[in-house]
This record gives C-alpha cells, sequence and structure tokens, in this order.
C-alpha cells in the first residue's frame, strides 16, 4: 500500500511539472500568426473577394493550426474568383504566395496578387411577355429598363435589380399575379460574352371594384372629391399610398387605412377596397406664450373646428397680444372646400389689428398717443391650383371692406390744453386736421398669383416662389379713397456643392395714391394696413421691425425696395452657418430713395418641424440699435 502511494504521490509530481511544458506547447500551438495581403482589386469588389476568403475572414482565430492555414490557402484561388464573377470578371489572373517566416517572428504571410482582367460583356437580353398583357404598349416600354445592360459589363447586382424593378413594375401595370417563367444568365467563355434570359407571365390585368368608406362624419359625396381611386380603373400599388396622403392631408383624419379584397375572377379582376378612416377629434384648442425679437413677449389663443358639418367646412378663431407697442390681434375666419384636391375654396374672414403710436415713435420730447385700428371683412376665393412642369400656381380673387382709424393730432398736441388744441386747428384748417386725424372706409378688390416649387417642405435646396398682388379702392366702388396698389416678392435658392446653398430674396411695392403734407409731414391717403415699413427678420436686417421708412413721414411710405443675398453652409449634420447683405428701405418718391444697408451671420438648425434661424444682424447705416438678434422657424416659403 505504502508503495503504491509513493508511486502515486511521484506521478502526480511529474504530471505538474509537465504540465506547464504541455500548455506552453498547446498555447505555441495556438498562436499561430497570419497576415493576409490582398492586391489589385478595390472598393466594392476588395470587399467582396475579402469576405470570400476563408483564410482572411480567420485570419485572428485564437486556434489557427498550420494545417488549417495550408488547407484555407490551398482554396483561396477558386474562392477569389468566384468573388469577382458577380462583378463581370471571369478571367482573372491570380499569384499566390504562402510563407512561413518562423525566424523573423512574423509568423505567416499569405499574398494574393489579382489582375481582374476584362470584364465580360452583355451581348443579348432576351425578353418576352406572355399572357392578356403580352401584347399591350405599356407592357413592351418596360424592356427599356434592362435595355441599358446591353452592350455593358454582366454585372450581377445591376441584374438583381433590374430584374426585381422589372417585374414591380408589371404589377404596378395591375399584372398583380405577374412572375418570372424563367429568368437566366449564360455566360460563353470561349466567345467571351454573356447572355440574359427573361419570360414573364403577366396574368390578367386588375382593376379596382366597389370602394367602401368607413367613416361616419362626412358625407360620401363630399369625400368623393379626395378620391383619385375609380371603380374600373387599372390597380395600382402606388396609388393606394398616394390617396392614403390625400386623405390625411385633408386635415380631418388621425389614420387612413386601405385595405385591398380578394380578387373577383374574370378578364379584368375586380379588387374592391375599404378605406377606413378615424377623425381627429373636432376641435382643437392651441395656447401660446412665448417672445419675439420683433414683438416682445406675446401670448396667443386660437380655436380650431376642423369640421362642422358633413361636407368639410371648417372654421378658426385667434386672438394675439403682443408687447411691442402692446400690438392685439383678433381674426376668424370660415372655409368653405369646393375643390379639396386642387386647392379650390372660398373662405369669409374678419380680423382686427391695432397698436399704440406715441410722441416717442416720432422723436418728440412730449406729445401724446393713439391707437391705430383697422378692421376688414374679407372675401376670398382661392382658384384650383395649376401645374407647370414643377411649378404649381394658386390664385386667389377677394374683396376686403377696411376700415382705419387714427389720431395723429393727439400724438403731437396731446399734452395741450383744449384751447390750445383747438387753436392749433383753427390755425391749420380743417383738412389739415381730418389729414392728421383720418377715417378710411375702403371696398378693397384684389387679386393674388403665387407660383412655388420646392424640393423638399422642411428644408428647400432647390425652390423659387414668386408671388404678385394686385388691389386697389375706388371712389366709384363705395370708398372714400382712390388708390391701387402691387406687390411683388420672390425667394430663389440655388444649392452650391453639396453643403452649400445661395439664397435670393426680394420685396417690391408700388402705390399710387394722393399724397398731402401738413406741417412738413407727408400723410398717404391709404390705411396704414397698406402702407410699407421696412427692417426686421424678413426684410433688411440689423435694423429694428419696420423701423425703416420714409423721413418726412410718420406711418409709413407708398413705395418699397429690399433685396437681400445670403450664403448657407453646412458645418455639422443638420447645423450650419450663414453669412448674408440685406439693403432696401420704404419710401414715397423714387427720388428720395434712401437705402440702408445690414449685413450678419446667423445659425442654422435643421428641426423636425422646420429650420430654425438665429442671425445676428449689424446696421451698415445709421440705426437706433448698434446690431439687432433675430430668431425665427419654418421654411423659407
Amino acid at each position: 500500500m505504502n508503495v503504491d502511494r509513493n508511486h502515486a504521490f511521484r506521478s502526480t509530481l511529474l504530471s505538474m511539472a509537465l504540465w506547464p511544458c504541455l500548455v506552453a506547447s498547446i498555447s505555441s500551438f495556438a498562436a499561430e500568426q497570419l497576415q493576409v495581403t490582398l492586391n489589385g482589386l478595390e472598393d466594392d469588389i476588395l470587399n467582396n473577394a475579402l469576405a470570400s476568403l476563408e483564410i482572411a475572414r480567420r485570419s485572428k482565430d485564437a486556434e489557427l493550426s498550420s494545417a488549417n492555414i495550408i488547407r484555407m490557402h490551398g482554396k483561396a484561388e477558386a474562392e477569389i474568383r468566384r468573388a469577382l464573377e458577380p462583378f463581370g470578371y471571369y478571367q482573372p489572373v491570380i499569384t499566390t504566395d504562402l510563407q512561413n517566416s518562423e525566424e523573423s517572428g512574423n509568423g505567416w504571410q499569405a499574398t494574393y496578387n489579382v489582375d481582374a482582367g476584362t470584364p465580360i460583356p452583355v451581348d443579348n437580353i432576351a425578353l418576352s411577355f406572355i399572357g392578356p398583357g403580352a401584347d399591350h404598349e405599356d407592357v413592351k416600354m418596360l424592356a427599356a429598363s434592362l435595355a441599358l445592360l446591353q452592350g455593358q459589363r454582366l454585372d450581377h447586382r445591376r441584374y438583381e435589380t433590374g430584374k426585381r424593378k422589372l417585374i414591380s413594375d408589371t404589377r404596378e401595370l395591375g399584372y398583380l399575379n405577374a412572375q418570372f417563367l424563367e429568368h437566366r444568365v449564360e455566360v460563353d467563355l470561349q466567345k467571351y460574352t454573356a447572355g440574359i434570359t427573361l419570360k414573364i407571365e403577366t396574368g390578367p390585368r386588375s382593376v379596382y371594384g366597389d370602394i367602401e368608406l368607413q367613416q361616419d362624419k362626412f358625407s360620401n359625396d363630399y369625400l368623393a372629391r379626395y378620391l383619385i381611386l375609380q371603380p374600373g380603373k387599372t390597380f395600382k400599388h402606388s396609388e393606394l399610398a398616394r390617396q392614403r396622403h390625400l386623405l390625411s392631408a385633408s386635415g380631418y383624419f388621425s389614420e387612413v387605412i386601405i385595405e385591398p379584397g380578394e380578387p373577383m375572377q374574370g378578364e379584368n379582376p375586380q379588387v374592391p377596397l375599404v378605406i377606413g378612416m378615424t377623425p381627429f377629434p373636432a376641435n382643437r384648442y392651441r395656447g401660446r406664450a412665448g417672445w419675439g425679437t420683433d414683438t416682445g413677449f406675446g401670448l396667443g389663443l386660437d380655436w380650431t373646428r376642423r369640421y362642422l358639418g358633413q361636407r368639410g367646412h371648417h372654421f378658426n378663431v385667434g386672438a394675439a397680444v403682443a408687447e411691442e407697442r402692446e400690438r392685439l390681434a383678433g381674426d376668424v375666419s370660415y372655409t368653405i372646400p369646393r375643390n379639396p384636391l386642387r386647392g379650390e375654396a372660398f373662405e369669409i374672414g374678419l380680423r382686427h389689428e391695432s397698436k399704440d403710436l406715441n410722441f416717442t415713435d416720432v422723436d418728440l420730447d412730449e406729445g401724446g398717443e393713439t391707437r391705430i385700428a383697422t378692421n376688414l371683412a374679407t372675401l376670398q376665393w382661392r382658384l384650383p391650383v395649376s401645374n407647370f412642369d414643377d411649378f404649381g400656381l394658386q390664385s386667389s380673387a377677394g374683396v376686403s371692406i377696411v376700415g382705419e382709424s387714427y389720431d395723429i393730432f393727439e400724438v403731437l398736441f396731446g399734452n395741450l390744453p383744449s384751447s390750445a388744441q383747438n387753436a392749433i386747428i383753427e390755425n391749420i384748417g380743417t383738412e389739415a386736421y381730418e389729414t392728421l386725424a383720418p377715417e378710411f372706409d375702403a371696398v378693397v378688390p384684389g387679386l393674388s398669383f403665387k407660383l412655388k416649387r420646392a424640393d423638399d417642405p422642411l428644408y428647400i435646396r432647390r425652390g423659387d416662389y414668386l408671388n404678385l398682388e394686385l388691389l386697389g379702392a375706388s371712389e366709384d366702388l363705395g370708398s372714400n379713397i382712390d388708390f391701387w396698389q402691387a406687390r411683388f416678392s420672390s425667394w430663389n435658392i440655388w444649392p452650391v456643392a453639396e453643403r452649400g446653398r445661395f439664397l435670393f430674396r426680394s420685396n417690391l411695392g408700388y402705390t399710387d395714391a394722393e399724397s398731402r403734407s401738413v406741417l412738413g409731414v407727408n400723410f398717404n391717403q391709404i390705411p396704414e394696413y397698406y402702407e410699407f415699413r421696412a427692417g426686421g427678420a424678413r426684410s433688411v436686417r440689423g435694423y429694428g421691425w419696420e423701423t425703416l421708412f420714409p423721413s418726412d413721414a410718420i406711418t409709413g411710405g407708398k413705395h418699397l425696395i429690399v433685396a437681400s443675398i445670403e450664403y448657407e453652409h453646412e458645418v455639422f449634420p443638420d447645423w450650419s452657418v450663414a453669412a448674408f447683405l440685406d439693403g432696401g428701405n420704404a419710401f414715397n418718391k423714387f427720388a428720395d430713395f434712401n437705402e440702408k444697408l445690414g449685413t450678419g451671420i446667423g445659425i442654422r438648425w435643421r428641426s423636425p418641424v422646420g429650420l430654425a434661424r438665429i442671425d445676428f444682424g449689424i446696421p451698415m447705416n445709421d440705426a437706433d440699435d448698434a446690431f439687432q438678434i433675430y430668431i425665427t422657424v419654418g421654411p423659407e416659403f
């Protein structure tokens, strides 16, 4: 027993002594180093070859053995050849080399030099259709998508993409059951050419069947105005998506689901549709509190009735107050849709605007104040949108009844006692006093034309916007004044390389109206609501909002010229910097046009709700402040 125990003890000691040697031996075996070099290829072809090479994929394995390295090297050439074939290279010249540099300690070196050679060209594409759609012209035209491969090198990726597009386009023509009966690529290595054979069974062309509208808020006759899908028309999946978008964009529905049913049997199977629509709540209430560089602190409330009755009528009631000049605005609008797909509608509106004007606003040391109050009642007809190439033209015609009053006499002499004021009135005359304290009543018909195109609704890289408004009033139509006016504004945006864009903006205005001079001040015989002022975030930056107007006027000018050029450059994803130069002014006579210039820099952020801008504007001429900061959110137009 003692002998056996001693023998076992010695065996254990021996095993313990040999174990480190065994571990070192295994570690040495598992630590084979391998470096793989592939020369002569680049981009997608190189990536595909490396992904296909087992020796490259396993070069960092923890348990590489010499036997495995030799085995993988032996099949590397065949793997490289197969990796080149999808790109059209069938006769590459490949040299391989495998070295084991144990003495230098670099381990195994596997090197593969590849000359891809000449890609194999496609010399023949045999595309044929059978079935009911085989002779239709629109089906025959589909061959053009694959004809692009003719004469080019065989690229199996393009072939697969073209094949998928071909069957997708065939189904988009209403052949919902279209399928390939035959699809193959044949390579002739002796002639070194490739041929493509495709045969498609079209099946019958499907059409829309009955369309069921599932909702309970609107009359089906009204919702039918939104439908581009009609029974008997060719079934197209793309039109289902467009129809869903049009109903969602109506503003009535939170969810729109279109479910095709089982096709009915027949020469042209009819596919019934069920359109389910979940309406928004009828009422929406919003409150806003904020601060704007142009208006100061402000509050706003509005109530929107999304739908009233069963024919899509809707209205909005809103009110807002702002710190700057204690501005107050209230609106009521009622819209009656006529052709919602093309934007045609009637709109009835009421609006009130009022703001303070006191002696400090006209650079006097003392005086009084007045309230400029404007009331409008408007009826507008938005005509259907017309499309011209990429442009959409929205025209409108309308008429407004305008009433406005204010008292400049009170601003100038409100600090004086009544007796002194009466003496001044007697001295300047009744007509001059009525000029200082006008009461305008006007019937103002107008036309508007908006031409617009944009490559993106939120962030425009290429777009144009032109807006022309014509309006006026006549004593023959019940007004107590005569004037006519033209307003023109434009935006033009051009991309510059991949990260930049140029923006050009202009605002022009012209008014033909009588002017009267009282106490050396010019007063235009038009409502202040229609006079022009410049300055602000969308005018001449560097100057306060509406602080630029003729030096001989108090309320505004008859004409306007403003232009702006800006360059914007992206520095980080969704973040850009901009530099701008603005110029212009409002004026009463062209000979007295006194241009003001402003320049500055800005920061842009492409937020989910539109472009957010912070601009730092510096006036280049006399101004009340050394600089202005502007914050705006939303697309340019």
